[in-house]
């Protein structure tokens, strides 16, 4: 295949089942960029068979910055006419960071690559992350890619987005995945200001708490009257969450740098969301020393 494709996929276990087969049977280089940090993405894919990288904050040799110009200009620099397929992540995370703008520049620009170089570009991507605007003009540069039947997959209508935040409401109980090492940590499908309601924050409060993070601070929007300001409080919430999870992630991976306590001190503070920004600045100050 070459050009764009898209893979409405809930989970990255159910897109890298997927999407196994096409990377075991490539015959040219693979280049995979995923919010999975890399101890969780080998788990799925052999590093002798793909480049792999990991779309995060964090600085790494590995790790590249969630910015649709910064990943562009990454893979510019790495695709070849020996590369054959690239696998990336986190389209609904780059909308949210920058604008569905930048990232649409971002998907026309990888069409492109596609057809300079002869390759295929999968977006594994939840349709439900997304507006159905974007997502109508997304699955118009990048059609449905087809899976194998042995993969279960599921196709979402996007008739209306209160039908989308519906489906979320009913399902929202089996979006928490479980890993071995990281318990049940997992970053949730951002929800859209378009169709919030009280029950559906009541549901996503729920799974944060299930986690075990503090949610203190989002409380107050059970109270408030006006959803607007609600969600506005949920969004900033959200990002402290998203952030958290990525740095516990973070310092799991160099755990061997911390001791015990430093282990235990920075995943509680992370976990009551206490200072987030402040703790991540010293947790990387920390790690990055030793």
């Amino acid at each position: 295949m070459v050009g764009l494709h898209t893979l409405d996929s809930s989970s990255a276990t159910d897109a890298y089942l997927a999407l196994e087969h096409r990377i075991l049977a490539a015959s040219g280089d693979v280049l995979c960029y995923s919010r999975l940090p890399m101890r969780q993405l080998l788990r799925f894919i052999p590093s002798n068979r793909a480049s792999l990288w990991w779309i995060s904050e964090h600085s790494s040799d590995q790790s590249v910055l969630p910015d649709p110009e910064v990943v562009l200009t990454h893979i510019d620099g790495r695709a070849s006419p020996s590369t054959e397929l690239i696998v990336l992540e986190g389209v609904d995370w780059f909308v949210d960071r920058t604008s569905p703008q930048d990232t649409m520049r971002m998907i026309q620009s990888l069409d492109a690559l596609s057809r300079e170089h002869e390759l295929d570009v999968v977006f594994p991507v939840d349709s439900l992350a997304l507006t159905s605007q974007f997502w109508t003009r997304l699955r118009a540069l990048a059609p449905a890619i087809e899976l194998r039947d042995d993969v279960s997959t599921h196709e979402t209508s996007h008739s209306s987005m209160a039908d989308t935040l519906d489906e979320v409401s009913d399902s929202v109980d089996n979006d928490v995945e479980t890993n071995d090492s990281e318990g049940t940590l997992v970053h949730l499908v951002n929800l859209p200001a378009v169709g919030f309601t009280q029950a559906i924050l009541a549901r996503r409060m729920l799974q944060w708490k299930r986690m075990g993070f503090d949610l203190a601070a989002l409380e107050p929007a059970m109270a408030m009257v006006n959803l607007d300001d609600a969600h506005r409080l949920y969004r900033v919430v959200e990002s402290d969450i998203t952030a958290a999870i990525d740095a516990i992630r973070y310092m799991n991976t160099d755990r061997a740098r911390l001791t015990v306590t430093e282990r235990e001190v920075y995943n509680y503070r992370l976990m009551s969301l206490s200072s987030v920004k402040e703790t991540i600045a010293e947790l990387e100050r920390l790690i990055s020393t030793r």
